[in-house]
Parts: structure tokens; C-alpha cells; sequence
């Protein structure tokens, strides 16, 4: 079972543990996000690296009781979107340092039930 603790697992003031898990399969890209790159007329590719590696965690869930949503929704504001490190354990024996990325979106496609993602950069 995955969980988000802020600011730690060993010590959190803020805990969320969903009920049930993301979808699978689960999305982990790395990018170098902030590389500037040109292209001459001749066709030369220059690029001036500034950036670091970033992985993300995508997490999409669905079917979400409301009860899950509102502990997410308190999770997110204690957060502060990207304001504040967390640790995420992905529930396969990894704790990653990560910040919340995205803004919060989970409607409901069911009575009582909702459906939504995240997106976490690791830190």
C-alpha cells in the first residue's frame, strides 16, 4: 500500500494512505527539463545544458471513496502544492523525497466515488 507523510514517514504531522492503489502500469519519466537547444540552418544541434535529471512519479487513481479525497485534498494544502518536501512510499519498498506538482483534481465520476492524478518530481 502506497502512502504520502509530510515532512517524514519516521516523524509525520500529515499523513495520506489511500484505500486503494494508483493504476497500473505506473509512469516514472526523467527529463533534463531545463536544456536550451538550437538548430542552425545547416542542421548543427547545439545545446547548452543548465538543467539536472528530474524522475517524476505520475499517479492515476480511480474510484476514489470521497472519504480518500478529502484526507488528499488536507495532505495537498498542508503541502502547499510545490511549497513543501514529503516522502512518498511507493509500496514496493521505496521512500522517495518528492514535491506535489500538479494542482488538485479528483471529480467524482460516481456517486461517492472519483477518479484523478497526481504528479510527483523526486527530489
Amino acid at each position: 500500500m502506497i502512502g504520502f507523510y509530510y515532512p517524514t514517514k519516521a516523524s509525520p504531522t500529515n499523513t495520506w494512505e489511500p484505500s486503494v492503489d494508483p493504476v497500473w502500469p505506473d509512469s516514472q519519466p526523467a527529463d533534463y527539463p531545463h536544456n536550451l537547444a538550437s538548430e542552425t540552418a545547416g542542421g548543427t544541434l547545439y545545446v547548452q545544458k543548465l538543467g539536472v535529471k528530474r524522475r517524476r512519479f505520475l499517479l492515476s487513481f480511480e474510484l476514489m471513496p470521497t472519504a480518500d479525497v478529502t484526507t488528499a485534498e488536507a495532505f495537498f494544502d498542508a503541502v502547499q502544492k510545490q511549497g513543501e518536501k514529503f516522502e512518498y512510499d511507493d509500496g514496493q519498498g521505496g521512500l522517495h523525497t518528492v514535491r506535489w506538482m500538479s494542482g488538485f483534481d479528483f471529480p467524482k465520476n460516481r456517486p461517492g466515488l472519483h477518479s484523478g492524478g497526481i504528479e510527483l518530481r523526486k527530489e
